[in-house]
């Protein structure tokens, strides 16, 4: 838009009766312009000669981008301003361009009508010696057209003169300025975030002052983003100002620059004098507070800045907008922005067309599609072939390149910085050097890429710096709870705010499951800083990469600069032991996979953490000079090790996984010790009693020692979590000779052999889990009955055990009772108050008779399922409007007593296993259903509902006819479980179920059809539907449908997909390697066994490393009566452990899935959009690069 206005000489063209306003109105608002800066012309009668235009006036015309008409009293009694008005319109309004008319005291129908002094003006030119009738009748439609035109209307006594002026000049400044602004040439994946940040934004909603910030890592595109959004809301505004890197210009020219540009771009102040940043703040409030403006702060790093030039919402007019963009998420938090946005990285397909554009800039670069028809046939097929299936326009383009720019994308991991600064360094390269390129890249980061991501690092504090250094090195993909442990070994108590700091700078990120991970490029920063240190490996501060570590270690290089050691693949070290030696600062020591030639000779004290793994640790003597004075986290089981005063600063101590450990030892000497866990030590018999007397020990853990019989006394005053669960041979709780007021959370689940629990005082308890205690016989005694901070209470399984004392549960939220088969009575709540209790499960307590009456206002989800003995419905005190489940499938209940009726409404006939119950057909106290079961009923009255999103129909004889019709009362279900049914067919309608995503059609025998697929299906399970047709399976295994990931399928036999990568015959397990990310890959396995009927886990082993994959589908399922084909895709958040820390690096990972049950034929599918082919092998690699 700059260049078009850049054409003009002029901004405006001002036309008007001289001796009516030249002196006056004009004159006024030509000055107003001029101060405005918007080049203004006025004829000042030098280019006027008689009644004639002259070509230097026309040519002033066609160089102007608007006209102003001023349309005065006496303005048509001028020939010479009837034929400047006639030019006008012709050179500007005909062109597009704006000619706006003022009526100057002057009613446009007069104009338009041609009446009073614009009627009496015509007649006289009319009557004029050298009339010209043609002449005349222009004069007439220009005057009539202007007319027309939208404009401005002066009326004495309306307004002052000067406010009236003002008002043209704004709208003026908003019409010729360039509001909307250059952004980058070629710009993909912003149009959804585009969309979130101007709803924030809120424009055109409301008249209230909006403020929103974007923040997010040097070069993921804030800037551009803001722009985009800036360009879109512009025009809605008086007044706009784009401050660009404020960051940098606050630096080199101060505060007050910001806020003369501020007032200039705004105001049109240009020669405005601020003396201090105060003074400034003062004329901002005063120029800006009656205006709607729209600010775009960019690249802000000190609040400072934001109070000097946005400092409060009572700066600017009703209506205004201030967007800001940072690094800092802290500082928007910090300046009172509640609406902020994190800017995501591009996908892979985005981040290919972005690469894909910069490095050819043409039409005939390869598309996105190219490199997906490239990555499923990689090795298969020739380019040649390729070019024959798709017309692409060189071999070349085939072979090579969709591989370099494949790479490109893996390299910059969704950063738009990266893959515009490849992308370019790419244009007209070969091959080869585009190769070359890359492996720089993989080895050196580039200049300006590390440089722009270093500006964030650039800003921390010292300590955070360190910190920083230290996760990127060293502990990316850690639990933020190890994390926090170690870093607080390293750098004390300030630990969690340097965390807080590093996310809020968008360094780091906690993911949803409290995992710490960081940008690949934002690790490789961190990385890259640590080697600039010295080129000497030994002169480093941190060592993570293996060949470095064995080089120091083997050629004795260490100094004292070395802090940490945690190589990142096994490392195999020959030497003498004199190593360590030199290491006088090393802080950490972390080796989970080495094995050395002899022990060492010497370990630093200044040592915080050691970790070794277990057969280093049998391996390995320590020194007998190792007095490690400041060690906190130890993992040293050694065969010899005494802990002694030595180690009495240790807080951590953990034995976890140490098969051959049968007796934990005296630890009376780690008189600081916190935390001490042996979980897993499957051989385990014995605790030490100086165990029980740890004064300062918070948490205990001994899960799954499973030939533990006994734990000591507990004298444990500090203790807040206890874990015993799955201590299989433990019969007795140990006794407490202190009371555990600070424990919160204690865990005996699956504690088989335990049928006793001691008197106990928990008044600080959050958490209970007694879950599985099949031969638990009695509830412990609380003291008081209290419980009040309990959040979680779970019983379930508990099959011995008969009754519940009465308990004080004001903060329960989650009660489990289920499959209690001899628990009598429901436990009597002290005042009846459960209002924060969310869930409540009493499933399959068969002997339970009654509930007493109870509160449950914030109840969300209710199953009295196959309590067989509970014949009536609890008495609910007041109502439960936030119910969404409620399940009484297979209960004698008959009738649900108010709150859940509304009795002045008329009912519906809602059949349920049992008999009859009894629903409104409008639930005003059960708005928020969304659950319904019901099982084993002949006849079903429809019941509409737009709220039900889980649906269970069991056993409920199901016609054709009903489905069809049925299913389209239900338009919003989400969940469908139609089991044991006897239809046929499943309807072509139920594709209107547009957020259907799971469907359940297990032991269907006579279904043999699926004729409409839901567009949100992801789960399908057809368990036993021996009826369905070949064509309905294949249907089922169109790929398109399993390609976006995420669909888990299990049907009769049927073949494995064509389109799979790789096939396996029979078998218990397939394999695969993999190199830099674990692949994103859907898996089929034909077996007659289901993926939930076996009792092992789906493993899967990663170099050597076990791991542990839960299907999503937990329901119980029925036995398989035949072969079944399941097709699955192997989520991250579905593994017990983050899988991660058990990869190489730069080398191949060798990958093994057994599933715990023989199968006939299984197969591999990558999911070439989110992996790449090249990163995947299923047949050994001939080498590690």
């Amino acid at each position: 838009m700059a260049s078009l206005i850049d054409r003009f000489k002029y901004d405006v063209f001002l036309s008007f009766r001289g001796e009516d306003t030249r002196h006056g109105f004009t004159g006024n608002l030509w000055k107003a312009l001029q101060d405005r800066g918007i080049n203004t012309f006025i004829d000042d009668e030098e280019l006027r000669k008689g009644e004639e235009i002259t070509p230097s006036l026309i040519k002033a015309i066609e160089d102007s981008n608007m006209g102003i008409i001023v349309l005065s009293k006496n303005y048509a009694s001028s020939s010479f301003c009837l034929q400047e008005l006639f030019t006008i319109l012709a050179c500007i309004k005909d062109k597009g361009r704006c000619v706006w008319p003022v009526f100057y005291e002057v009613d446009p129908s007069d104009v338009r009508k041609l009446k009073r002094s614009y009627g009496e003006a015509m007649v006289e030119h009319e009557m004029g010696s050298s009339s010209n009738i043609v002449l005349l009748q222009k004069w007439k439609n220009a005057l009539h057209q202007v007319a027309n035109l939208s404009g401005f209307h002066f009326k004495k006594g309306d307004d002052y003169e000067h406010v009236f002026i003002g008002k043209i000049v704004e709208r003026v400044s908003r019409e010729i300025m360039p509001v909307t602004l250059p952004v980058p040439d070629y710009i993909v994946g912003f149009k959804y975030q585009k969309q979130i940040v101007t709803s924030l934004l809120n424009v055109g909603s409301d008249d209230r002052f909006h403020m929103v910030g974007i923040h997010g890592i040097g070069g993921i595109g804030k800037t551009t983003l803001a722009l985009e959004v800036y360009n879109l809301i512009v025009r809605q505004f008086e007044g706009s100002c784009f401050l660009e890197k404020v960051r940098e210009n606050s630096d080199k020219n101060g505060l007050i620059y910001l806020q003369k540009i501020l007032l200039s771009e705004i105001v049109g102040d240009k020669k405005i004098k601020i003396t201090s940043v105060r003074q400034g703040i003062s004329i901002l409030q005063q120029r800006l507070h009656q205006k709607k403006v729209l600010l775009l702060l960019d690249d802000v790093d000190n609040e400072e800045q934001l109070q000097a030039i946005a400092g409060r919402s009572d700066w600017f007019g009703p209506g205004s907008r201030v967007i800001i963009t940072t690094r800092d998420k802290r500082l928007l938090t910090c300046h009172g922005v509640e609406c902020t946005y994190e800017v995501k990285g591009l996908n892979d397909k985005d981040a290919f067309e972005l690469v894909r554009w910069k490095a050819f800039k043409n039409e005939f670069s390869p598309s996105y599609n190219d490199f997906l028809l490239v990555q499923k046939h990689t090795r298969k097929l020739t380019a040649n072939k390729l070019l024959r299936s798709k017309t692409l326009k060189t071999e070349k383009v085939i072979s090579g390149y969709v591989h370099i720019l494949e790479r490109a994308v893996t390299y910059a991991s969704g950063l738009p910085l990266a893959l515009e600064v490849i992308g370019s360094h790419f244009f007209n390269k070969t091959i080869e050097q585009c190769k070359c390129a890359l492996d720089r890249y993989e080895k050196i980061p580039d200049k300006k890429i590390q440089r722009i991501l270093q500006l964030s690092f650039d800003a921390l504090q010292e300590e955070e710096k360190f910190v920083f250094l230290d996760i990127a090195c060293c502990f990316k993909g850690y639990k933020l709870t190890r994390v926090e442990q170690i870093l607080h070994a390293h750098h004390g108590d300030a630990m969690r705010d340097h965390i807080s700091v590093l996310v809020e700078k968008s360094l780091i990120k906690i993911s949803e499951s409290d995992i710490v991970t960081l940008h690949d490029l934002i690790e490789e920063m961190g990385k890259e800083i640590v080697r600039r240190e010295s080129p000497d490996p030994g002169k480093r501060s941190r060592l993570w990469a293996s060949e470095d570590i064995i080089q120091v270690l083997e050629e004795n290089t260490g100094t004292s600069k070395i802090e940490i050691i945690y190589p990142n693949s096994r490392i195999e070290v020959e030497w003498d032991g004199e190593a360590f030696k030199k290491m006088e600062n090393l802080r950490t020591l972390i080796i989970k996979d080495g094995k050395f030639t002899e022990s060492p000779k010497h370990l630093p004290n200044s040592l915080r953490i050691l970790q070794l793994q277990h057969s280093l640790c049998l391996s390995w003597d320590l020194p007998s000079e190792f007095y490690p004075r400041k060690l906190t986290i130890c993992n040293i089981s050694t065969k010899s090790t005494l802990f002694t005063q030595k180690f009495k600063n240790i807080m951590v101590l953990n034995f976890d996984r140490h098969e051959f450990l049968t007796r934990i030892p005296n630890v009376s000497g780690l008189v600081n010790l916190e935390e001490f866990s042996f979980q897993d030590c499957v051989n385990l018999i014995t605790v030490d009693d100086s165990v029980g007397l740890l004064g300062k020990l918070k948490t205990l853990r001994a899960m799954c020692c499973i030939n533990l019989r006994r734990i000591p006394p507990l004298k444990l005053a500090s203790l807040e979590e206890l874990d015993l669960s799955m201590c299989s041979c433990l019969e007795s709780f140990p006794p407490v000779v202190w009371l555990l007021g600070k424990l919160k959370t204690m865990s005996l689940r699956r504690c088989i052999k335990l049928r006793s629990i001691p008197p106990l005082k928990l008044t600080s308890l959050e958490k209970l889990d007694l879950s599985h205690c099949v031969s638990l016989e009695n509830f412990p005694l609380v003291v008081d009955s209290f419980l009040g901070k309990v959040k979680t209470l779970l019983v379930q399984s508990c099959h011995n055990l008969m009754s519940i004392p009465p308990l004080k549960l004001d903060s329960l939220e989650k009660l489990d009772l289920s499959y209690c088969f001899n628990l009598k009575s429901f436990p009597i709540v002290v005042d009846g108050l459960l209002d924060k209790l969310k869930f409540l499960s009493i499933e399959r307590c068969i002997m339970l008779r009654s509930i007493p009456p109870l509160r449950l206002t914030s109840l969300e989800q209710f199953n009295l399922s196959y309590c067989l003995s509970l014949e009536s419905f609890p008495e609910i005190l007041g109502e439960m409007r936030n119910i969404t489940q409620l399940h009484l499938d297979g209960t004698p209940i008959k009738e649900l007593p108010f709150p859940f009726q509304n009795r002045t409404q008329p009912q519906t006939l809602y059949p349920c296993t049992c008999g009859i119950v009894y629903l409104p057909s409008r639930v005003y106290a059960m708005s928020k259903l969304v659950e319904l079961t019901i099982q084993r009923e002949e006849k079903l009255c429809p019941m509409q509902s737009s709220h039900v999103e889980c649906l269970c129909l069991t056993n409920c004889i199901l016609s054709d006819e009903f489905l069809s019709t049925g299913l389209m009362l239900f338009a919003n279900v989400k969940e469908l479980h139609l089991t044991k049914n006897q239809f046929t067919v499943v309807p072509k309608s139920i594709e209107k179920c547009h957020f259907l995503w799971r469907l359940v059609l297990d032991n269907c025998e006579e279904l043999q059809e699926i004729k409409g697929i839901p567009p949100c299906l992801k789960t399908l399970s057809a368990l036993n539907c021996k009826s369905l047709t070949t064509s309905c399976k294949i249907k089922l295994l169109n790929q398109e449908l399993h390609e976006a990931g995420n669909t888990w399928f299990c049907f009769p036999r049927a073949k494995i997909p064509e389109w799979f990568d790789h096939h396996c015959l029979a078998g218990l397990s397939i394999s695969f390697w993999f190199r830099n990310k674990f692949p994103a890959i859907a898996l089929c396995v034909i077996s007659p066994s289901t993926l939930d009927d076996s009792r092992r886990l789906v493993r899967v082993i990663i170099n050597g490393n076990t791991f542990f994959y839960e299907s999503d589908d937990k329901r119980h399922k029925s036995p398989a009566k035949m072969y079944h084909l399941h097709l699955f895709h192997m989520k991250m958040e579905n593994f017990n452990d983050n899988i991660d820390k058990a990869f190489f690096e730069n080398k191949w990972n060798h990958a093994e899935v057994d599933f715990g049950f023989p199968f006939m034929n299984s197969g591999i599918h990558v999911l070439k959009e989110k992996s790449s082919m090249n990163d995947v092998r299923f047949t050994k690699p001939e080498n590690d690069a």
